[in-house]
């Protein structure tokens, strides 16, 4: 081989690690500037009509493009990427009970696992059982629903731990067991999203994710075809 494609390859092997790192940079979940977030939670707010259908949750939410897949409904989107339960919690009048919603559909806590906290999983379960609970005081008519968290795949692309983080099937599946319980005690609708985006050896299928942890259209398509009979 000629020196000249060489250092060619070496060159263009340098840049793509490069933009590699820069992508991560950019794109890996951070937490939104204070500022930031109050200005979506206020458009969130005020570009709404009450009585209608309501999603509510993290990049998981805000990324899936419900107003094509749910056209009919007229639903509104309110997921904000890196939002935690607790983000939820602080935005949770007058992002959704102020809109006085005839459904609402909650997925949230896969932000919460990549916290450096302690007890990750009991924060995460405490904080959804306190969602679904003061949106069924605040709002008794409508209907409820909590979908399950995602699995995630470490291993979908060489980049994917970056993406995935501290985030563990084992733990997910944990909190999804006590939100199930929870919501059959309560009479909320839990919706199972987890095991249909599985693949064979107990990940989230690579065909659905772009990276291990945010969904493709696919991943979507496979999760509106979920809840579909529910709105």
């Amino acid at each position: 081989m000629k020196p000249v494609f060489i250092v060619l390859i070496s060159f263009f092997s340098a840049t793509i690690l490069v933009l590699a790192f820069i992508l991560l940079l950019v794109f890996k979940p951070i937490k939104r500037s204070t500022k930031l977030k109050a200005r979506q939670y206020s458009l969130y707010r005020d570009y709404t009509e009450k009585g209608g259908i309501v999603f509510l949750g993290d990049s998981l939410t805000e990324f899936f493009r419900i107003e094509e897949f749910f056209h009919a409904h007229n639903p509104y989107n309110r997921g904000i990427a890196a939002d935690t339960s607790a983000d939820v919690l602080e935005r949770l009048q007058t992002n959704v009970i102020d809109l006085k919603p005839r459904k609402v559909f909650l997925q949230i806590g896969t932000n919460d696992l990549n916290s450096i906290k302690k007890n990750r999983k009991e924060t995460t379960v405490a904080n959804i059982k306190t969602i679904l609970t003061k949106l069924r005081e605040n709002l008794p008519e409508a209907e409820i629903f909590c979908i399950s968290l995602y699995p995630v795949n470490r291993k979908a692309k060489f980049f994917s731990p970056f993406f995935v983080g501290k985030r563990k099937n084992e733990d997910i599946v944990v909190i999804n067991s006590e939100i199930k319980s929870f919501c059959k005690q309560n009479s909320f609708l839990y919706i199972d999203v987890y095991s249909h985006l599985l693949d064979e050896k107990g990940n989230l299928d690579a065909n659905y994710t772009f990276e291990g942890l945010h969904l493709n259209f696919e991943g979507y398509r496979k999760i509106a075809e979920i809840l579909k009979p529910h709105l």
